[in-house]
């Protein structure tokens, strides 16, 4: 299988999901999570070496609700603090990197995302980067207001583009890497997303022509 050397995963429909099933919202968010520790393991077992993921988008972080947001910051929290100590991705030499607006949250989450940056910034096997109150345009408007280069733009462009949940845009996520990107949208639900599906997605990328403008 030709696979892709940087995989973005846009993780949609945690609330649906809990709606459809009558539960919780922490139930949704800890199984979208789990889902993501099992996309990362396969993606890294597999050989591919840049993953990023859309944890929240900046909007997210400006508008949802007080309730959801305790839950999500504290699962932002348990996320760098165990992703940080994983014996899996220390093994690969997997850095983690963070994209966003830091200072839409809490202390105690901005400190363990910023430990867990710090904590892997010279492993050189592979990246996960995770987007976090992020957009493009903040991004943009950001770093050349201070005179600095976006800092996606020193990444690998994203070959693959997974978006579950059914809706078919990119919602501002690292738009400056998606210039040649496979753009691989599934109605399935994120905690559904299992490694049957992803193996789909993968072999649809297999399959497509890939000419980078030529």
């Amino acid at each position: 299988m030709n696979l892709p050397g940087h995989v973005g995963i846009i993780p949609d429909g945690n609330r649906r999901w809990a709606s459809r099933r009558g539960v919780g919202l922490s139930e949704a968010y800890d199984a979208g999570y789990r889902r993501l520790r099992e996309a990362v393991e396969e993606l890294n077992r597999l050989g591919v070496r840049s993953v990023s993921v859309y944890a929240m988008s900046r909007d997210n972080c400006v508008k949802r609700g007080k309730r959801e947001l305790v839950l999500l910051h504290h699962l932002a929290s348990r996320a760098f603090r165990e992703l940080r100590e994983d014996d899996r991705l220390r093994d690969e030499g997997i850095r983690i990197q963070v994209l966003g607006d830091l200072t839409l949250l809490p202390v105690e989450v901005r400190r363990e995302a910023l430990e867990a940056v710090r904590a892997t910034s010279t492993r050189s096997g592979g990246l996960l980067l995770i987007a976090l109150c992020y957009s493009g345009r903040w991004e943009v408007e950001y770093y050349t207001a201070r005179g600095l280069v976006p800092p996606s733009l020193s990444l690998p462009g994203v070959d693959l583009l997974i978006r579950t949940g059914g809706y078919r845009r990119i919602s501002s996520f690292l738009p400056l890497l998606l210039e040649y990107a496979e753009m691989y949208f599934t109605p399935t639900l994120w905690p559904d997303f299992d490694r049957g599906e992803l193996s789909r997605a993968l072999e649809w990328f297999s399959m497509q022509q890939r000419k980078f403008g030529k």
